[in-house]
């Protein structure tokens, strides 16, 4: 029997201004004597995202699957009591915990929007082997006189049958960015993760820690060998995007081919970037920049970019999650935006890289990619 696991995980960071301040409960400066979780008990929201005046319900249950939700409190973040129903009529992200006695559960936070993207139905609910797609993330900047060499070479790539293997993310940060239109404080906690990899510019990796000996295209080609599964991903992604000029919503599912601990997170792309002071442009296209990250939907930093656990998925099992990405900046055109989500769990050497992405641009959706 197949699990649905409910719950709603995009707390977003504390610096952003353009959609409600979030407070998270989880850290004691925000809240005073905040409650540990025990993990005696478990905090479950019915929906990864609501309407605007949608009503929430939650379920409490105990170590052993009992539903103990009667017998529990539940509070908001505030520590204001909300019972097992709550009516949420602002747009937000609302965290809730719940304590039984002296057990404390999981913190749980609702995302509520103005429209709740639809996630499509999943046409093939017992097909678990996905189409695998890595990153190539291009590590770039205005003032490198090679990047759009390596622009180029990307253009090829897109032209391979590898094109259906990846999705491409330019990252304008470090050393030759200054003034880089492209950048953004979310590029640069990447750029600083990615640090040790990048021994110039441009810089081509794939996925967090798989780097090309060049940019050219066979040389990411040799890379992403080693990389994609074309045999099947260990987890699919299904997802859907709205917003508006001051926050981008998506919603997703995660379904999971083999049993993993996963983390999630979803990364906010722009394209059609114009700058006019590209170093070393000597076609117009070299000016413009696309799949440019400027925000990602977890409380990131530059030894996080992975996002937050949602914990072990069994072969089999989904995941409703939401996220919201905040435009902070009057620069970026919400109209050109794109949403990533990156779902990894644990390589071979302990690491969280990239077990599977998937992309959706505004106002549209992507049911899961089955091998064909």
């Amino acid at each position: 029997m197949k699990l649905t696991k409910f719950f709603a995980f995009a707390l977003a960071a504390l610096s952003f201004a353009a959609c409600e301040p979030v407070v998270n409960p989880e850290d004691p400066g925000t809240g005073g004597n905040t409650p540990t979780p025990t993990g005696d008990i478990t905090l479950a929201a019915d929906k990864a995202a609501v309407k605007m005046g949608e009503e929430v319900t939650f379920t409490v249950t105990d170590a052993d699957g009992q539903d103990v939700t009667a017998q529990s409190n539940i509070y908001d973040r505030d520590f204001n009591e909300v019972g097992s129903k709550v009516t949420l009529s602002e747009s937000g992200s609302y965290s809730f915990f719940a304590t039984l006695g002296s057990k404390n559960s999981n913190y749980v936070t609702v995302v509520v929007m103005a429209e709740v993207p639809e996630v499509p139905a999943d046409p093939q609910p017992e097909n678990l082997t996905f189409n695998h797609r890595s990153l190539v993330i291009d590590q770039t900047g205005v003032n490198c006189g090679y990047c759009p060499q390596a622009t180029e070479q990307l253009k090829t790539l897109e032209n391979t049958e590898w094109c259906q293997y990846y999705n491409e993310v330019t990252c304008h940060a470090g050393y030759y960015a200054g003034g880089d239109p492209g950048n953004s404080a979310a590029a640069n906690a990447l750029n600083e993760f990615q640090s040790s990899f990048i021994s110039g510019y441009p810089s081509i990796l794939v996925n967090f820690y798989g780097k090309s000996s060049g940019y050219g295209y066979t040389n990411v080609i040799s890379v992403l060998q080693n990389y994609v599964k074309k045999d099947g991903a260990d987890v699919g992604i299904s997802m859907a995007v709205t917003g508006d000029a001051t926050c981008i919503y998506a919603a997703a599912q995660i379904k999971a081919a083999k049993s993993k601990e996963y983390k999630v997170t979803a990364w906010l792309l722009e394209s059609d970037i114009y700058s006019p002071n590209q170093a070393g442009a000597t076609k117009d296209y070299h000016k413009i920049y696309n799949h440019a990250l400027r925000n990602m939907s977890h409380e990131y930093s530059k030894t996080n970019v992975q996002g937050d656990s949602i914990g072990v998925l069994n072969e089999g099992d989904t995941y409703d999650i939401a996220f919201e990405l905040p435009i902070i900046s009057t620069k970026w055109n919400y109209e050109n935006m794109e949403v990533l989500v990156v779902v990894s769990a644990k390589d071979a050497n302990g690491r969280w890289d990239v077990a599977n992405s998937a992309v959706c641009k505004l106002n549209e959706s992507k049911e899961f990619e089955y091998v064909k």
